[in-house]
C-alpha cells in the first residue's frame, strides 16, 4: 500500500479508493516523518485542498477523524499519542477550511453534528494540549502548538461559528499563553498570531475589540517562567502588528495596545 500511494504524490489528478483512503487516516501519527509528513499528511491535505477526493469520501474522512475522542484522543500522553493528536488537529483544520469555503466542492458538506464537533475541540484543544515539542530528534516535527493554532484560526474564522465564540477564542488565546512556561522556540508564538489577524483580515472581529483585549492582559513577572509567559505573547503581538501593518491595515488603537503591552 506504502508504495502505491506514495506514486500518487507526483501524480496530477491521481483518485483513492476507501481502503488507501483508510490506511492513510492509520497512520495519520505514524512515527517515521518519511510516512507521516512527506505521504499522510501531504495526501490526505492535497486531496482536500485540490479537490481530489469524492464527496463520500469527504464525509468518511471527516467522520473518522472525529472517532475515538479525535483531537482528545489520549490528551494526557506524549509522544506517539501527540503525533496523533497534532496531526489529526492539521485535517480538522483542512477540513474546516474547505467547509467555509465558497469556491470549493466541500463548501458546507460537512454534516452538521460533524462540524459542531470539529468547532468545539478546535477552539478547546490548545487548552488541554500539554506537550510543548517542537522538533523531535526521534519523531521529527511534532508541532502539536503550531497544529493547534492553525486549527484554531480556521475555527474562529469559520462562519458558523457564533460572534461570542469568537471572542470566547481570544479568551482562550490569552489562556494558553497564561499556561504554557517555555519559551517557544518554532514558531508557534508567530503561528498562534494568525489566531487574531486571520479574523481580523477577514472581517470575523473589529480591531478595538482585540485593542480592548489586551488591555485586559496582565502577565506579571516573578519568575522565569512568567518571562517566558509574556515574551511568548509579546512575540505574537508583534506578529500581528507586522501581518497587520504591512497590508496597511493597522489601525491607530490596536497599534497603541501592542506597542503599550508590557510587564
Amino acid at each position: 500500500m506504502y508504495q502505491e500511494l506514495q506514486s500518487k504524490v507526483t501524480e496530477e489528478k491521481p483518485s483513492y479508493n476507501r481502503e488507501e483512503i483508510q490506511w492513510l487516516l492509520e497512520h495519520l501519527g505514524d512515527p517515521s516523518p518519511e510516512i507521516r509528513d512527506d505521504l499522510v499528511f501531504t495526501s490526505l491535505a492535497r486531496g482536500i485542498q485540490e479537490e481530489l477526493f469524492t464527496q463520500e469520501q469527504f464525509h468518511f474522512i471527516s467522520e473518522t477523524i472525529i472517532s475515538d475522542e479525535g483531537v482528545e484522543k489520549e490528551i494526557d500522553k506524549i509522544g506517539l499519542s501527540t503525533l496523533d493528536r497534532s496531526f489529526r488537529a492539521l485535517i480538522y483544520a483542512n477540513l474546516l477550511s474547505a467547509d467555509a469555503n465558497q469556491q470549493s466542492i466541500f463548501y458546507q458538506r460537512l454534516k452538521a453534528d460533524i462540524r459542531y464537533i470539529l468547532l468545539d475541540q478546535g477552539l478547546h484543544y490548545l487548552l488541554k494540549e500539554k506537550d510543548t515539542t517542537g522538533f523531535s530528534s526521534q519523531y521529527g516535527w511534532v508541532h502539536a502548538f503550531a497544529h493547534g493554532a492553525d486549527l484554531l484560526t480556521e475555527v474562529v474564522c469559520h462562519p458558523d461559528l457564533p460572534n461570542n465564540k469568537v471572542h470566547e477564542g481570544l479568551n482562550i488565546l490569552g489562556q494558553v499563553f497564561k499556561r504554557i512556561s517555555i519559551r517557544f522556540t518554532d514558531d508557534e508564538d508567530w503561528r498562534l498570531a494568525r489566531v487574531l489577524y486571520e479574523p481580523i483580515l477577514q472581517g470575523k472581529i473589529e480591531q478595538e475589540q482585540v485593542a480592548s483585549w489586551i488591555k485586559t492582559l496582565d502577565f506579571p513577572i516573578e519568575e522565569r517562567g512568567d518571562f517566558y509567559k509574556f515574551s511568548n505573547l509579546r512575540s505574537c503581538l508583534l506578529e500581528v502588528y507586522i501581518q497587520l501593518d504591512q497590508r496597511d491595515f493597522l489601525q491607530d488603537e490596536l497599534k497603541e495596545a501592542i506597542q503599550s503591552f508590557q510587564y
